[in-house]
């Protein structure tokens, strides 16, 4: 007769302790998991389209006169929207080539007005801060102004094979 299996034979104390320790923390995580989970479900948002609470809703972030609105990018893009409270603002951009061996690229850019009632033409243009500047690859840039901004919802139209930041800030 084979005797009886034995248990298996667990660690020292310190491995036990430590084995102890990582259960506690797991169990910890999970009634926290669980809280987050049943405090979304009970404020209303739910798990499905089924629920009747309304979209939460895009909020509009309006930046003081200090906070420059800042865009980088490469090559020809348009930004999101974003909001000018109106009056006059500096414009700085700088733009760059791949590497110093390759041949200027050309770059523009244009401030555009989601709403074109306050453009200065019928498609929402109101200033170029740009206009097909031919920029050694070792970089250019140049300030500006934008004057009689109104305030709106406003959009950067950028033509560029360049790598390119462009910021706006109120005056």
């Amino acid at each position: 007769m084979n005797p009886a299996p034995r248990p298996a034979r667990r660690g020292s104390g310190r491995e036990a302790g430590h084995d102890a320790h990582w259960r506690v923390l797991l169990v910890i995580g999970g009634f926290a998991l669980a809280g987050v989970v049943l405090s979304g479900v009970a404020g209303g948002r739910g798990f499905g389209p089924g629920v009747s609470a309304p979209p939460p809703q895009a909020t509009a972030i309006v930046l003081t006169a200090q906070d420059p609105i800042i865009f980088t990018g490469v090559g020809s893009q348009t930004t999101d929207p974003f909001y000018l409270a109106g009056g006059t603002y500096r414009s700085e951009w700088s733009a760059w080539g791949e590497a110093p061996e390759f041949p200027p690229c050309t770059h523009s850019i244009e401030l555009m007005a989601v709403d074109p009632v306050n453009g200065e033409t019928s498609l929402g243009h109101v200033s170029d801060l740009a206009n097909l500047v031919h920029v050694p690859a070792t970089g250019a840039s140049k300030s500006s102004y934008v004057y009689n901004v109104k305030p709106g919802g406003y959009y950067l139209d950028v033509s560029s094979a360049c790598g390119w930041q462009i910021a706006l800030s109120s005056t």
